[in-house]
């Protein structure tokens, strides 16, 4: 442990000697505690990020030179059959991995845990984990070759996802194949850029941003781990969407038979110009996602002839990256952005303290700008229908009862292809374990598995 004397001269010439304020009242562990957690920031950056603050420079470029994206379905492509045939033998040869970004939690769903382990209502009651686990279990059978998984979670989550998978035996996947680490987290700075504390012995960290997720793949040793075992691409998406098609083999064989590409995008057309989405675009010539929020109404609204709005194209949290791409991301830094939000932070006069008002800055480092950095992105089209199912609220839209419609109007679809003597009005649950996208199903299967691997239910 260091001591006071060594943490004074690290802290001394970032202005940050206030983090020893009441240190001579703190137990061994907790000083332990505080001097372990004050050695792990860079006090340089943190001085950087506030000096940005206080000449108030911009945080961002602004929206300058700001062209439409075009996409087409990549269903309607008429280079389908080549890529599905490309991403499947890149699988078939365990050159694919899967990174799931999954820090977040589930309280906005009345839900007190990671939002993975969260359970959307299906008749089988399969958490999100759960379901994804099997469309991987699926992805094993098929192509006899078990896809690595990196999870990053966060420290307020780590250890109940961990277990969550311990619990449920990794969902019959083989754990040597599933790497979980936390992402990093920063300091939250008062007005005056001093580091604050939430308890005596604990600074006030926040989550650095999904942005964050390429450092920390490289930090754990994931990154090294999966270039040892020969992958080449790496799927990457968000927790929460419960149609996510997990190293999709059409998708992956898109990107593989587009050289001059150095990752993919899967892109949904908006459902109205108000849809709070971002959107992907060209700013300055290289592909970027416009926030919902900072892109004017005048460009929002703007349509083309035929009706369709110019800037279309939503970000579904869905990209796959080239192993050199995520190489170049491993040491070049992505962009801060700073949010003034309230902080309830602690003092020796007066211990904890809630503010009324925004008392400090959070900073978090965004995925979507290492788009313009990479330079080249291959927007991939598709129908929310059959992928995007994201589940944030508790109620309304984007909730658990939207996602558990659409899975199971997407099932019924499955299945009526499959000309299965299906019941009028009733909506059905497919594990992922019998069928990926639809395949290997017919009536006999159908009879077969209902009450077992294929479930009924209704709205």
């Amino acid at each position: 442990m260091a001591t006071r004397e060594q943490l004074e001269a690290m802290l001394g010439p970032a202005q940050q000697l206030h983090l020893l304020d009441g240190w001579d009242s703190l137990n061994l562990q907790q000083r332990q505690e505080l001097a372990e957690q004050i050695a792990e920031q860079d006090l340089t950056q943190l001085r950087s990020l506030h000096a940005e603050l206080a000449q108030n420079k911009e945080q961002r470029e602004g929206l300058q030179n700001l062209d439409p994206m075009p996409f087409t379905l990549a269903a309607d492509d008429a280079r389908r059959e080549m890529w599905l045939s490309a991403g499947e033998s890149v699988l078939a040869e365990g050159q694919v991995a899967a990174f799931l970004v999954a820090g977040g939690q589930g309280s906005r769903l009345g839900f007190e845990g990671p939002k993975g382990a969260y359970r959307i209502g299906l008749p089988s009651g399969k958490s999100i984990f759960q379901i994804q686990a099997e469309r991987l279990l699926r992805l094993k059978l098929l192509f006899k070759k078990q896809v690595p998984w990196c999870i990053m979670t966060s420290p307020l989550n780590h250890a109940e996802t961990v277990a969550h998978f311990e619990e449920n035996n990794y969902f019959g996947l083989d754990p040597a194949k599933i790497r979980c680490f936390p992402q990093a987290m920063i300091p939250a700075l008062d007005a005056n850029g001093c580091i604050l504390r939430e308890a005596p012995a604990r600074l006030a960290l926040v989550p650095d941003g999904n942005g964050g997720c390429f450092h920390a793949l490289s930090r754990s040793g994931c990154l090294d781990w999966l270039s040892e075992q020969g992958v080449r691409y790496v799927f990457l998406y968000a927790v929460d969407n419960i149609l996510v098609k997990i190293c999709d083999p059409f998708f992956i064989g898109a990107l593989a038979c587009t050289a001059d590409m150095k990752s993919a995008s899967k892109v949904v057309s908006k459902c109205s110009a108000e849809e709070k989405v971002g959107i992907f675009a060209f700013q300055n010539g290289k592909p970027s996602v416009i926030e919902y929020s900072d892109l004017p109404a005048e460009l929002r609204d703007k349509k083309n002839d035929d009706g369709s709005l110019t800037f279309d194209g939503g970000n579904i949290a869905v990209h796959l990256f080239r192993m050199q791409a995520l190489r170049q991301l491993e040491h070049q830094p992505l962009p801060w952005h700073a949010a003034h939000k309230k902080v309830a932070y602690w003092t020796p006069q007066k211990e904890v303290n809630t503010p009324d008002a925004p008392n400090a800055w959070k900073f978090e480092q965004f995925l979507f700008d290492s788009f313009p950095i990479l330079g080249t992105m291959l927007p991939f089209g598709v129908t929310r229908d059959d992928e995007f199912a994201p589940v944030k609220n508790a109620e309304g839209n984007d909730s658990p009862a939207t996602a558990r419609a659409m899975i199971g109007k997407l099932h019924r679809r499955w299945l009526t292809r499959a000309k299965a003597p299906l019941k009028a009005n009733v909506l059905y649950e497919i594990s992922p374990t019998l069928s990926y996208a639809g395949e290997g199903l017919d009536a006999e299967l159908f009879e077969r598995e209902l009450g077992k691997g294929i479930l009924e239910f209704t709205l």
